[in-house]
């Protein structure tokens, strides 16, 4: 037990904290919770390599925090590996692709028959994936959005009025 409280202890001084301290750095809770939004829906898409310049490219364009959003993106990526399938399914339903099977054994069988036409229709599923995700993404986002808003309004420290420190000290 006492292992399982060391470990504990190191996870939330290493990892918990400073990841908390940096996702809070001056963040309003719109801010933040954008922030989150934009991470969470960048990190879970289809194609692996893509998040980070993604990620940073949204949030320099919404003036977010880069390094915050970075990094949630890079928390979700588990998720990302559990809905790359869902993603493609969905794809494939869009756009008619339904000759595509994605268990294991047909994949062997469509490599071992012809490689290059099974790259051809892994990577045309891959892109209906993407578009799949790209649809989504906006929807889910703006509901993740107007979910935390609320929360973190409620965890976040009130902003002292620009003022208030000034008028304290001259007391």
């Amino acid at each position: 037990m006492a292992v399982l409280g060391a470990i504990s202890g190191f996870l939330r001084r290493r990892l918990v904290l400073p990841v908390s301290n940096l996702l809070r750095q001056g963040m309003t809770p719109r801010s933040l919770s954008a922030t989150v939004a934009v991470g969470s829906v960048v990190g879970v898409v289809p194609a692996i390599g893509v998040t980070t310049l993604l990620s940073t490219a949204l949030a320099a364009r919404f003036r977010l925090n880069i390094a915050a959003t970075v990094l949630v993106s890079y928390l979700v990526q588990p998720l990302q590996l559990l809905l790359a399938i869902p993603f493609i399914r969905l794809g494939i339903s869009f756009f008619g692709l339904g000759e595509l099977r994605l268990t294991l054994d047909e994949m062997q069988l469509m490599f071992q028959e012809d490689w290059l036409e099974a790259i051809s229709k892994l990577w045309m599923a891959n892109l209906a994936g993407i578009a799949a995700w790209a649809v989504i993404s906006v929807p889910s986002g703006a509901g993740l959005y107007f979910i935390l808003l609320p929360l973190l309004q409620r965890v976040l420290p009130k902003a002292e009025p620009a003022g208030a420190e000034a008028a304290t000290l001259e007391l």
